[in-house]
This record gives C-alpha cells, sequence and structure tokens, in this order.
C-alpha cells in the first residue's frame, strides 16, 4: 500500500500540486491521466524522491506502514522499495540484455577477479522466469521490439527474489508512450502480472483505452488538483476528457490575453530582414513522404496558417517534428520549403538558409545553450551583424526582451541554465522568430511553462501567423490547438485520419481531446 496526503509542490509563478492525496493500492493497476501541465510529472517525481513537498503543507506519505513527511531523495525512495520505468527505457542499443543487466545490477566477480558472466546469464534467466519473458540474455537491445524493451525495463526495476519482496510500488511513467498499438496488448498483460504479485502498479498514460483493459482505479489530475478519483469503469470516455480539460473560463481568458499582437515587425527592420509580402502563398509541403512511423504523409501550410497536429505515440506524430527539423531523415517523397525541394540528407542548417526555423520540446539539450549568458542565446544567429555594432546589439537585446516579456533579472550575463523555464522559452522564441522565418515549426511549446508565459508563447505565434509565417505546432494539449490553430491534422498509423477545422465546427476542444486521448 503507498498513499500521499495534502501533497502540494509549487515552483515560482505556479502551483504544480495543490493539496493532491491518492491511495494505491496492492494487486491493483491504478492510472494517473491528465493533460501536459497537469501535474502528473510532478507526482512521479515527488514519490520518487526528485522533488520536495512545500513547507507546512502538512504532507505525508505512507509505504506499508513506513511514514515520512518527505522523501529526501531518488536513492532513498529506491531504498524504501519505490521503482520506475519512463518513457526511454535505460538500455543501450550495442548492449546485449545480459551487459544491460550487469550494468543496471552490478558486475558480479568470480575468484579471480573477473567479470562472473556465468553468474549474470544465470541472474537473467531467472528473472527472466518470474516475469514469464521468453528471450535470450545474449539478444542486442538493438533488436528488441518496444514492448520487450519495455517489459525488460520493468524486470530490471523490480528483480527477483529479495529484490522484489521490497518493491513496494513500481511507477511507469508513459512507459507505454513508445509502444506500437499492435505490441500494447503484449505488454499490458505483463503490467497485470505485476499487479497480481501484489505491487500497486501506478501507470501515468494517455491512452485511454488502457483503462478498460487493464486498470482497476482511476485518479485524474488538472491544474494541479485531483479531480476525479474512482474505479475504472467510472472512468468513461466521456469523464476522463470533460475532467482532463481546462474550464472553458480558464482557456477564455488566456485567449482575450493573447489578443494583443507581438510587434515583430520591429525587431525584423532592426536586422534588416524584410517583412513578408501580404499574399497568402504555399510555404511548405509535404508529397508522399515515407519515414520510421510515417506513411505517404502528404499536406501543405500557407503562410497564414497556424496547423496543428495530434496523433497517439503509435501515429507517427511524434517523428514528424524531427522531420520537419532535419534530425531523422525520409526514405522517400518529397519536402518542398519555399518552392524549393529539400535532400533527402536534409539537415537543421538546410532547412534554416530556407527560413524554416524549429522551437524544440527539449529547450535544456537543444533548445539553448546554458552555460552561455541569456544575451549570447537570444542573439547568436544574428552574431556577425553585431561584431562591430554593440550599439546595434543592445537595442536589438532590449526590444526582444520587452516583446518577448523577457525577465533578465540584475544580471544579464547569468548563465541561461539559471533562469525560469518560463523566460528561457521566451528568449529561445525571441531568438528564432527574429529570423522572420517562412516556416516556423514548434514541438510542445509550453511545456513546462508557467501560466504567465504561455500567454506570451500563445500571442508569438497569432503574431508571427499575422505577419505571414506559416506556423506548424505540435502539443498534447487540446485546448492550446483549439485556441490558436487554423486546423488540426490528426495521424494515425503514420496518415492523416483527420482534418479539424473551425470552418465546419469540428475543430473543439473535445474533438481534439478525444484523438489526443482516445
Amino acid at each position: 500500500m503507498l498513499t500521499a496526503n495534502h501533497i502540494s509542490v509549487s515552483f515560482p509563478g505556479v502551483k504544480a500540486l495543490d493539496d493532491v492525496s491518492v491511495e494505491f493500492k496492492p494487486n491493483r493497476v491504478h492510472a494517473v491521466l491528465g493533460a501536459n501541465g497537469s501535474g502528473k510529472s510532478t507526482l512521479v517525481k515527488f514519490l520518487t524522491g526528485v522533488y520536495q513537498p512545500d513547507r507546512d503543507c502538512g504532507s505525508e506519505i505512507n509505504i506499508d506502514g513506513t511514514v515520512l513527511g518527505r522523501i529526501e531523495n531518488p536513492s532513498v525512495a529506491y531504498d524504501l522499495g519505490i521503482r520506475v520505468v519512463h518513457q526511454e527505457t535505460p538500455l543501450i542499443d550495442t548492449f546485449t540484455i545480459a551487459e544491460c543487466v550487469a550494468l543496471f545490477k552490478g558486475y558480479p566477480k568470480n575468484r579471480f577477479g573477473n567479470i562472473d558472466w556465468k553468474h549474470v546469464y544465470d541472474y537473467v534467466t531467472e528473472l527472466f522466469e518470474v516475469f514469464n519473458i521468453g528471450i535470450s540474455p545474449k539478444t542486442l537491445t538493438t533488436n528488441l521490439k518496444a514492448s520487450e524493451r519495455n517489459m525488460i525495463a520493468m524486470a530490471i526495476a523490480i528483480g527477483k527474489g529479495e529484490e522484489l519482496k521490497r518493491t513496494k510500488a513500481l511507477i511507469l511513467d508513459e512507459a507505454d508512450a513508445s509502444i506500437p498499438e499492435a505490441e500494447a496488448e503484449f505488454f499490458l498483460e505483463h503490467v497485470r502480472k505485476i499487479a497480481d504479485m501484489g505491487i500497486p502498479v501506478i501507470t501515468v498514460t494517455h491512452r485511454l483505452k488502457e483503462i478498460k483493459k487493464i486498470c482497476d482505479d482511476v485518479t485524474i489530475l488538472n491544474g494541479g488538483k485531483v479531480v476525479f478519483s474512482g474505479l475504472s469503469e467510472e472512468a468513461t470516455e466521456e469523464v476522463v476528457i470533460a475532467n482532463m480539460l481546462k474550464k472553458h473560463d480558464d482557456t477564455a481568458d488566456e485567449l482575450k490575453a493573447a489578443d494583443e499582437e507581438l510587434d515583430l515587425v520591429d525587431i525584423w527592420k532592426m536586422l534588416d530582414r524584410k517583412p513578408h509580402e501580404d499574399v497568402v502563398k504555399t510555404v511548405l509541403e509535404f508529397k508522399d513522404v515515407q519515414a520510421k512511423n510515417i506513411d505517404g504523409l502528404s499536406f501543405t501550410v500557407k503562410n497564414n496558417e497556424i496547423i496543428g497536429f495530434v496523433g497517439l505515440g503509435d501515429s507517427g506524430v511524434g517523428e514528424l517534428p524531427s522531420l520537419l527539423g532535419g534530425m531523422m531523415q525520409r526514405k522517400s517523397g518529397d519536402f518542398v520549403v519555399n518552392g524549393h525541394e529539400m535532400p533527402m540528407s536534409t539537415s537543421p542548417r538546410t532547412l534554416y538558409k530556407q527560413g524554416l526555423n524549429m522551437l524544440p520540446c527539449d529547450r535544456i539539450r537543444n533548445g539553448g545553450i546554458m552555460s552561455c549568458s541569456l544575451r549570447d542565446n537570444m542573439l547568436m544567429p544574428n552574431e556577425i551583424k553585431f561584431w562591430h555594432n554593440r550599439k546595434l546589439a543592445k537595442k536589438v537585446m532590449k526590444t526582444c526582451i520587452n516583446v518577448f516579456d523577457v525577465n533578465p533579472g540584475h544580471d544579464m550575463n547569468m548563465k541561461f541554465g539559471k533562469f525560469s523555464g518560463g523566460n528561457q522559452q521566451k528568449a529561445i522564441l525571441a531568438k528564432w522568430l527574429s529570423l522572420s522565418p517562412s516556416v516556423f515549426v514548434l514541438d510542445d511549446p509550453t511545456y513546462g511553462v508557467d501560466p504567465a508565459s504561455r500567454i506570451t508563447v500563445f500571442e508569438a505565434i497569432k503574431s508571427a501567423s499575422e505577419n505571414h509565417v506559416g506556423v506548424v505546432i505540435f502539443s498534447t494539449e487540446p485546448e492550446q490547438l483549439a485556441l490558436i490553430c487554423t486546423r488540426v491534422i490528426v495521424l494515425q498509423h503514420g496518415k492523416i485520419a483527420a482534418e479539424l477545422t473551425h470552418e465546419d465546427g469540428s475543430l473543439t476542444r473535445e474533438s481534439v481531446a478525444r484523438w489526443c486521448y482516445a
């Protein structure tokens, strides 16, 4: 039994968890649902000791009778029996399964001080017997299916014998996100077997079908609060979607706040970049594109449109940002930007030269340089213009800060990594939009961003479109897409399954949510 009571976790400008209480019972699979920003990830990080609760919130955690006010760090969480499997499984493709297990469990030594590989193989064989995994320990992990990788990650996390007895809860943090629909049932059967061992299984998921197949209990978070907690049979699709969506009033407030247009044109003129012509034209085109999970995809984007893309984990929507950004190569088909056909080995640099810029999802790894200053991050692509013109650099910097509402604090030279997530995101937006792109691709642009900064992001997206930039946005938040998109394209199995528009009334918060989560 694992219970958490009165849990509140706050960050500057936002309360990620607000007096959350939830109970996870043995022999049961408990789904935790919610849109991005609802508090799911924060709850997982609290339970695993990554985040600490607010002072004086009265938090209490009970793990099989061990009562604590907080879990100090991940090592303490592990010692208490809390195991977690994340979306990206910790397996190294160039290793065999046995080598991966040895890496995480430790390398046993024989009496000569060498690695006892027989002991490793025996351990893995016995471990797989416990979890009914019929795969050879000598198999290279690169040859495993997504479902097999996740099953092995669960087995490694839980262990066997005494390790298994010490396991008090298993958290699956969107571990099914990368598993194709065809393999999902096989994986879910193993999840159910783990619960049947007497272990509470907590699954954070976007897949509503999973609830009906294996889940016993459901908790839904919205805005850091528990808005539903009950049996899975009570959590119908209508109930889940209604509780996951924000209140209409909140969405309306964001829309009103985003009405004020950003003055991008002033920044463009400072940098000698001409505003786009007031002529509607196609700036991006995909024709019969084939890639990893993309199957003959075709679509166009005009320079006055904001196009959203949604779909489940195996729909191809996860690969499309990488294709558009030049980080993944297509197998066949045409990719045209501003009338120029891109080569098969398209790179981010090639796309940048043709006017396509991208705001990546992971701003820490791919969006900014954390060890550089705010100034360096915002002005880097235009640095050649400022080589002998500090006055212009200062003027552009000041304008970007005002237009994008970046708060530099008292130290302009402070390392970028020390700024809040919202300020980092606004600075990265300023960097790429200052280049006056023809096409701007945004991958989950408000992920981990505070509410005030979200408004600025919405303003930027709308302003770019109004100034004839073709915008493509990926988001797992239905409110965002229904709020700002001209149309939303739904992907299933790498193909277009539906196109939602305001003109025919199909583009609503509820319709987008069904395609995002159902």
